[in-house]
């Protein structure tokens, strides 16, 4: 049965839901699922080599640098106009790109403005506005609004790849402004905001600047602050590695190529079980014993892959098993950072766990390509991977007791 509080959390804020389910993927969020149908359009047009392609691609390692101080300006000034800022800049940077015209310099300029201004249309600011205005029913909120970006990921290159196809690689980039700006972001306008908490002030009476040194040490100082964001990165690194190195590693372990990619459909379709199933249960179990459940079914699967021709069946479970595990991470993540934390910081801690998790991802997708080099096998780096998901799974448990009144637990910043 449905709580009276649930429903009436639904009747009043479900469009905020709404908004976050359609927009969240159409910013910068998209992005990564469509780059890869620029490669070779790209590569084909100018000459550029692939790894030169690569390289401007991975500036996106370091916007987990500025996802901290977008979380705070968030939490300062509100989502609406963050968000909708942002979108406008992932707009013009997509245009900018598509107008780059074979200058190498100023491609990777544009990509980096689409990065950096891409980080103020993520899951920072759209889980706070969801987060912040459900309690009962937090966690279904956040799973039902992640879908839409799991969609996303499905249709949009499919058309990316098309328009690219027909039209050619300018008309991609101006498909993705296009979607920015005449979707996301007058969706965002108009349905994505967040409940405002009071401004924190200093002694003086004063809100207390993005940039204060005393308030990032507040939030690094709180024990459980850290955990949380060990507890998603230990969990995203090894998912990035796994997902960056999927089907050579398994057609290296026998699997015909045809069957490798299929198995990269079956991986998403868990990662969406995994996101609906987690918020469903965050909602009525201590939600650090679902993280933890959820992040060591990776283990089990990592079991599953480590023998040199795992069957069909056997590589099939696997993978399932890490895509759950994928896709509870987020919805945990949020979660708990609004019930332990409270929502004063919420997007601020978002985007510390967001700095952990880019550094973990970029070391993950590096340890198993150099794994390889270097053993002829992705095995040990599977091994490796297998011993961080326990790691997370302990990291979540040492939480504790859900807080009485949920906030930092360290004295106000000056």
């Amino acid at each position: 049965m449905i709580d009276q509080t649930a429903r009436d959390e639904w009747r009043a804020h479900w469009k905020v839901v709404l908004g976050t389910f359609i927009a969240m993927g159409l910013g910068y969020g998209g992005w990564s699922f469509t780059s890869s149908q620029f490669v070779q359009p790209l590569q084909a047009a100018f000459g550029w080599s692939r790894g030169q392609i690569a390289l401007a691609f991975q500036v996106a390692l370091f916007a987990g640098l500025v996802a901290p101080l977008f979380g705070r300006l968030i939490d300062r000034v509100g989502v609406r106009p963050v968000l909708c800022s942002c979108l406008v800049l992932v707009g013009a940077s997509y245009l900018l790109i598509a107008h780059s015209g074979g200058n190498y310099t100023l491609f990777v300029a544009a990509y980096a403005l689409l990065v950096f201004a891409g980080m103020g249309t993520t899951g920072v600011a759209f889980t706070r506005a969801v987060a912040g205005w459900f309690t009962t029913s937090r966690g279904t909120a956040l799973a039902v609004s992640r879908i839409g970006y799991s969609l996303a990921g499905a249709f949009m290159p499919v058309l990316a790849y098309h328009v690219i196809k027909a039209h050619g690689w300018q008309a991609g980039y101006y498909l993705l402004a296009a979607v920015a700006l005449l979707v996301a972001l007058p969706i965002s306008w108009l349905l994505v905001r967040d409940r405002r908490e009071a401004v924190e002030l200093n002694d003086k009476g004063k809100p207390i600047s993005v940039l204060n040194p005393a308030l990032w040490l507040a939030l690094i100082s709180d024990r459980r602050i850290l955990l949380v964001c060990a507890a998603a990165a230990l969990t995203y690194g090894p998912c990035v590695g796994i997902l960056s190195q999927l089907q050579p590693m398994l057609t290296d372990k026998g699997l015909p190529a045809g069957v490798a990619a299929q198995y990269s459909a079956l991986l998403a379709i868990s990662v969406v079980v995994g996101t609906l199933t987690t918020g469903l249960l965050v909602d009525r179990i201590w939600a650090p014993a679902v993280g933890c459940a959820f992040t060591l079914l990776p283990v089990v699967g990592i079991a599953l892959l480590l023998p040199g021709t795992p069957t069909p069946v056997m590589a099939g479970i696997g993978l399932i098993l890490i895509g759950l595990a994928q896709g509870a991470e987020i919805d945990v993540i949020a979660f708990i950072i609004a019930r332990y934390f409270g929502m004063k910081s919420f997007a601020a801690i978002y985007g510390l766990s967001t700095l952990f998790i880019a550094a973990f991802a970029g070391l993950g997708g590096i340890a198993f390509g150099f794994a390889f080099d270097h053993f002829k096998s992705y095995n040990q780096a599977l091994v490796g991977a297998a011993v961080l998901f326990l790691l997370a799974a302990a990291a979540y448990l040492f939480l504790g007791r859900y807080p009485a009144e949920p906030g930092v637990r360290t004295r106000k910043p000056l």
